[in-house]
Order: C-alpha cells, then sequence, then structure tokens
C-alpha cells in the first residue's frame, strides 16, 4: 500500500494526479464501458431486522507519527465508547451517493433521513453528499471523475458501474484508497472479525491483488442461511386433479403439463418477460448447463446457449409452446400480468420470487381461499437420480462503499466503514427509526408500508436504503418472521438443497482489457441470443438451424467471452 501512496503522492506534488485525471476522462468517453454492480439479496419483505478519515507539510509527519505510535500501542486512532461508537471528532465526510428514485421523490439530500442523522450524532461526525440527478449518475460520476479533487468516498457502485476496469484499475490508477493494511483487529474491529474466520468472506472481499475491497459492504445470506429465493411453484389443487405427485423429471413435467391442459388449465405454465425459460437456469439445469456462463463439471467456464444441449432445452420449451402449456405472450407479459392470470385460476405453475407471491399472490387470494395454495417444486432433472447444480447463492456482496485517494482523512473513513457493521447500528440503518419507519410487533420489526401517500416525515424516518450492512443472514428468522407465509419455507428449505457448484461467483473480477472486450461484445451476443431463443421456442426458427445459431455465437466473440470468465475465475480461485 505504502509504494502506491507514495506513487500517487508524487504524482500529486508534481501535477502528475491532474494529468492522470485527465486521461481517465478520455477513458470514460471513449470507451463507453458500463459495468453492472451487484445489488441484489433475497430481496424485501414485509419484516425488517438484519442486524438482531493525510494532510501536508508538517501536520501530515505528525499524524503518521501518532498513528505509528498508537498502533505499537495496540490503540485505535479514533477511540471507542462501551457501545463501540468510534469519536470522530466532528469529522465531515463528502460522498458520492446516488440516490433511489424513491429516495429522490421525498428529499433532496440523504442528509435528511433520521437514520443519517442518528449516524451523525452517535459517531460525532457529518455528511456532505454530493447527490447525481437520478437517471444521469454515469454522466456526473464521469465530471467527477475530471474533477481536481474527488469527494472523501464513493457509495452507490459509482466504481463498479461506471469506471473502467472497476475497482481494480481504480485502485491501479490512485484513484481509490487502499486501506489492507488497516484491517486488522485495532482498526476495524468489527468487519475483522467477520471476515478472519471465514475462508469464503475472505475471498469475497479480497480483489486479484490480495487487497480488501468490500469494506462497508452489504453483506447478504450465511453460510446457514445460503438460500434461492426464486424458482417453480405449482396450484396444489390442478396437481391433485392430475393424480401426479410433485414433479422431479423434465418427463413428469410434460406429462403434468399435458394432464393439466386436458382438465382445462388455460396456461400449465405462465412466465413472464423477467423470468422467461431463456434467462433462468430453472429448466436448463436439466440438461447440465446454465441459461448464461456457468461451471461445467470439469470446472471449466461454459455458456449454456452455446452447448449441444442448449438444443435439448429448445426442443422441450418449443413443444410445451406448441402444445398450448405455455402463456404465448410470455415473452412480453409483465410479472403483475401473470399473477392477475394466477389470482383468475388461469395458472397452473410459474416461475416466482418468493417475495412476490407472499405479498402479491398468497395475500390477494391463498390466504382467502386454502384450496388455491401455491406449493413449490424442485429444479427439474432428466434422471430422479440427478442433482440440479445451477442454484443461485445467496451469499452475495452489495451497496460497494469506496474511500478515494483524496479523502480528506482516509482513517476516519475507515472508522466509520466499520462502524457501520455494529448490530444497533445496522438494525437502525436496515430498519429505520421506531415508532415511525417500523413497529415492533412480538420482537419483529415490522416495517411502515410506504406508498405514493406517505408523508415525508414517515418516509425520512424510513430505512434510507443503500447503509446497512447485513441481509437475511439468520435462517431461523427469515423462516420464522421474514418469509414465513404460505410455502415459503418449504420452498427454501427444498431449493437450499440443491448445489450451487455450477453458477459462476459472483465475486470475480475483470481487469481493463477484459472490460473492455466485454463491452465490445457481451450486449450484441446478450440481444442475438434472446432473440434466437425466442424465436426457436416459438417456431418461427426451425431448431434445424440450431448449428448455424452456434456458428453466429461464434462469429460474435463468444468464444472470447467464455475465456474471459474462464481467466477471471481462475484469479478469483487463487485468491
Amino acid at each position: 500500500m505504502g509504494m502506491r501512496r507514495s506513487r500517487r503522492h508524487l504524482l500529486k506534488k508534481y501535477g502528475g494526479t491532474n494529468m492522470k485525471k485527465k486521461q481517465v476522462l478520455g477513458i470514460f468517453l471513449s470507451a463507453a464501458v458500463a459495468l453492472s454492480a451487484l445489488t441484489g439479496c433475497g430481496g424485501k419483505a414485509e419484516t425488517g431486522k438484519e442486524g438482531s478519515s493525510e494532510k501536508e507539510g508538517l501536520a501530515a509527519v505528525e499524524s503518521q507519527a501518532e498513528e505509528k505510535d498508537n498502533a505499537a500501542a495496540g490503540e485505535a486512532k479514533y477511540k471507542r465508547n462501551e457501545e463501540g461508537y468510534p469519536d470522530l471528532q466532528g469529522e465531515t465526510f463528502t460522498i458520492w451517493f446516488a440516490m433511489t428514485g424513491a429516495n429522490a421523490q421525498n428529499t433532496n439530500d440523504m442528509e435528511n433521513y433520521e437514520a443519517i442523522q442518528q449516524l451523525e450524532e452517535k459517531f460525532n461526525c457529518k455528511f456532505s453528499f454530493v447527490h447525481p440527478p437520478v437517471g444521469q449518475e454515469k454522466d456526473n460520476f464521469t465530471i467527477m471523475m475530471a474533477d481536481s479533487t474527488l469527494p472523501d468516498m464513493i457509495f452507490c457502485g459509482g466504481i463498479d458501474s461506471y469506471y473502467p476496469g472497476g475497482v481494480e484499475m481504480a485502485l491501479e490508477d490512485g484513484v481509490l484508497y487502499d486501506y489492507t493494511d488497516k484491517i486488522n483487529a485495532v482498526d476495524t474491529p468489527n468487519f475483522y472479525k467477520i471476515i478472519q474466520n471465514d475462508e469464503f468472506m475472505k475471498k469475497a472481499v479480497t480483489d486479484d491483488e490480495g487487497r480488501i475491497i468490500r469494506l462497508g459492504a452489504k453483506i447478504c445470506g450465511s453460510e446457514e442461511a445460503d438460500l434461492s429465493y426464486q424458482g417453480l411453484m405449482i396450484r396444489k389443487d390442478y396437481l391433485e386433479q392430475t393424480g401426479m405427485d410433485v414433479p422431479v423429471t423434465i418427463d413428469d413435467w410434460t406429462k403434468m403439463l399435458a394432464a393439466m391442459k386436458a382438465n382445462g388449465v388455460e396456461y400449465p405454465l405462465a412466465l413472464d418477460k423477467e423470468d422467461k425459460a431463456v434467462t433462468t437456469s430453472v429448466f436448463s439445469a436439466a440438461y447440465g448447463i446454465g441459461s448464461q456462463f456457468y461451471v461445467k463439471e470439469d470446472g471449466n467456464v461454459g455458456y449454456g446457449p452455446y452447448e449441444d444441449a442448449y438444443k435439448d432445452l429448445l426442443t422441450t420449451l418449443n413443444c410445451w409452446y406448441k402444445e398450448g402449456y405455455m402463456n404465448p405472450d410470455f415473452s412480453t407479459q409483465t410479472g403483475d400480468a401473470v399473477m392477475s392470470l394466477a389470482a383468475s385460476d388461469r395458472v397452473g405453475s410459474s416461475i416466482l420470487h418468493l417475495y412476490t407471491y407472499g405479498t402479491t399472490y398468497y395475500v390477494t387470494t391463498e390466504s382467502k381461499d386454502e384450496s388455491k395454495a401455491l406449493i413449490p417444486a424442485p429444479t427439474p432433472v432428466l434422471n430422479e437420480s440427478d442433482t440440479p447444480r445451477m442454484r443461485q447463492s445467496s451469499r452475495q456482496l452489495g451497496d460497494y462503499k469506496y474511500i478515494t485517494a483524496d479523502a480528506k482523512n482516509p482513517d476516519a473513513c475507515i472508522a466509520l466503514l466499520d462502524a457501520l457493521y455494529l448490530e444497533d447500528i445496522n438494525f437502525m440503518l436496515a430498519n429505520g427509526i421506531e415508532g415511525k419507519g417500523y413497529e415492533m410487533v412480538d420482537g419483529v420489526p415490522i416495517l411502515t408500508r410506504l406508498t405514493a401517500d406517505t408523508p415525508s416525515e414517515i418516509y425520512l424516518a424510513s430505512c434510507p436504503q443503500q447503509w446497512h450492512t447485513y441481509e437475511d443472514t439468520d435462517l431461523d428468522y427469515i423462516l420464522t418472521k421474514k418469509y414465513n407465509l404460505g410455502s415459503q419455507p418449504d420452498a427454501l428449505l427444498m431449493w437450499k438443497e440443491e448445489k450451487t457448484d455450477g453458477q459462476l461467483s459472483n465475486f470475480i473480477l475483470f481487469n481493463t482489457e477484459e472490460s473492455e472486450r466485454k463491452g465490445r461484445y457481451q450486449a450484441d451476443i446478450d440481444t442475438y441470443v434472446e432473440e434466437m431463443s425466442l424465436k426457436f421456442i416459438m417456431g418461427i426458427e426451425p431448431l434445424d438451424s440450431f448449428e448455424e445459431f452456434r456458428q453466429n455465437l461464434r462469429d460474435l466473440h463468444i468464444e472470447d467471452m467464455i475465456q474471459i470468465r474462464q481467466d477471471a475465475m481462475e484469479r478469483y480461485n487463487s485468491r
């Protein structure tokens, strides 16, 4: 770390940093690289919980000497009280923070949230936010990067979404502060405790150069609560009318769908445009492939639509479509439209997120008529002895927060981000202020339902979003308090038994060259695959054209895209 920071300080002293930033701006304006930041976990639910800072000249020399003395004595630079709160000595943090649309409708400054004001009081600090206009985040980020001085911190995926080469290149370019040697029991006791005995988390928070990069990130899931929140659900009474058990194999599914159709069910299988069969591994897993990039059984990266088995998947889906088992408008219908069909007794099965099931179908239909209950089904296989291995793991990180190399006081930034992992702080940031943002009912925080008519006072007392640091980590709580409606617990436990080793890790990182290549080719591949897959399924394109489809993928550089993931995965495995 010291070598990189020394290089940056030399650049800054002799004007090199401004030159570097001009070069960076040129990259932004010419490359147009947009990576996607990981934001999601298990999804929102009605219940909350989760949770149970260098100056110049002589001043800098004195600060460094004091820091060394504190380290030698095993003391943190910022004293903590009995509750673990650091005294940040009135530090003012400038933060680039992209608000959600809902945030922006209710305030023009995140500091207006009561939970943020509570943080300022508890930690003796102030926040000064830089909010890009909603919808103009990328342009605003690009302009900010050309400025002579960056804010202390960048939140909300700015680096991951808009910086060419992502966090690793931002570190190499001297844009971000490398705090790796500050991750210890003294400076970051809360974060250090989380990662020191968890090999999974150690790899997740570390980049390919061995630098720790995820201080302050939200931790989703856990070893015990490694769950999938989306899968197949079947109308129980319609299944019973077929005389069949819950289907296990693809053949079982074909028979069940046919029987439902014969019994008068209009759409035995209803899909929507977000959860189409071609963009989820729910059905492709039976054929040993992912719907996108995945890890083969031999440990190498593959691309599902490029495999021979993808033709078998398309053949099955084409059959189901021709026989009228699927809703014909599945490629354009919204999830709400499918839920409306289900509520009117026209759907036999569907791919659902358990949050959608609980807040829409269960509330409006199943809770009023138990005979219309939906029950979970396992991911289909070809043979009963097979075990699906494409389940999406809920062990993820999100809401990334970064300290810039221009931070006035990086040690204070470090202390702040570490304190976000305190249990009571996380609880407040996840739920808001009691009595307004949530109410305690039987020991469980029930979040206030927010609507367009919710008073600003109530809205600003709710969860500020993109600040809390734990989500869906307690299995018992998830099963008994959060996802406890209807078949939600059964579904979670059923899908939990499926393997995840076929999924490409969420934590692989791409270097600048790889990011540029992805930006050049991947979007065209995605568009082509989706268009052609729909044509194959609907019979618009004959399946005899599959080899031509594969050749076109080669021409679109799919093998290069596979190799990029292979290289990134090998670097991740070597961390």
